[in-house]
């Protein structure tokens, strides 16, 4: 049976708020970037495999500011709700832990590579490819910032993200689909977080696993309306990948 919320005074943020709520964010990002960059005399091209872990917080910053920041004000504005009841901030030990980690572990580890073994088939080098993202947060870790790194990968994104996209995205898109099917209410609702989630990383090869764990941890918040085994399940994942390849290097 689909859970609700108990009705609230406001309305829900519109469709449009999310994605102008990313844009924004993005937009800070850069300008955080810039003010780094401006700030340590950095110089050269600014790829991801050559910020230094203080560029690479202030870019995160940029967007964490905003993605918190717009579910407050949604949350407010719209709902007339508090922020933590809006976003679902709940944790429950004993069962976000294991639950959040076996999410992880198998969406890092099965769900992500079997979508992907058609595709290497096809092109055997293609894992070499998928991986460079990741490859190049731990180039960032190089000369001891390797904890800066998996602060940000580890804490400071899956709960940050978990916020914008599972916990404002999602209750947009449910609240507003609400005159649909609940089965079509549940898919496009589902979908749709997902499907920014994976806009917002600007990988193209990468799209159709992000696609994919954006599904598993939107389900998740679906099923339990809290985000504390979506954080555990976003960090297990981005966790398991970092270890991973911290080992290679």
């Amino acid at each position: 049976m689909e859970r609700r919320l108990k009705p609230a005074d406001g309305r829900p943020a519109p469709l449009w708020f999310p994605p102008v709520v990313l844009g924004v964010a993005l937009v800070s990002s850069t300008i955080f970037l810039s003010i780094g960059i401006s700030v340590s005399h950095f110089s050269g091209p600014t790829t991801l495999s050559r910020l230094t872990p203080f560029l690479l917080v202030m870019d995160e910053i940029g967007l964490w500011i905003f993605f918190v920041g717009g579910a407050f004000f949604a949350a407010r504005s719209y709902w007339h709700r508090s922020f933590f009841e809006l976003i679902g901030w709940h944790f429950r030990p004993l069962i976000d832990v294991p639950v959040g980690i076996v999410a992880g572990v198998v969406s890092q580890l099965v769900i992500v590579p079997v979508l992907y073994l058609p595709f290497e088939a096809i092109n055997p080098s293609l894992s070499k490819s998928l991986s460079k993202p990741a490859q190049s947060f731990v180039g960032i870790g190089h000369g001891g910032g390797l904890a800066v790194v998996a602060f940000v990968l580890v804490i400071g994104a899956p709960v940050c993200e978990e916020i914008f996209f599972r916990g404002l995205t999602l209750s947009v898109l449910r609240d507003r689909l609400g005159n649909v099917t609940p089965v079509v209410r549940v898919a496009l609702s589902i979908l749709g977080s997902a499907l920014l989630f994976a806009l917002a990383h600007f990988e193209p090869l990468q799209f159709l696993g992000l696609l994919a764990v954006g599904c598993v941890l939107a389900g998740l918040m679906w099923w339990t309306r809290r985000l504390g085994t979506t954080i555990v399940a976003h960090a297990t994942f981005n966790l398991v990948a970092l270890v991973a390849l911290v080992r290679i290097h």
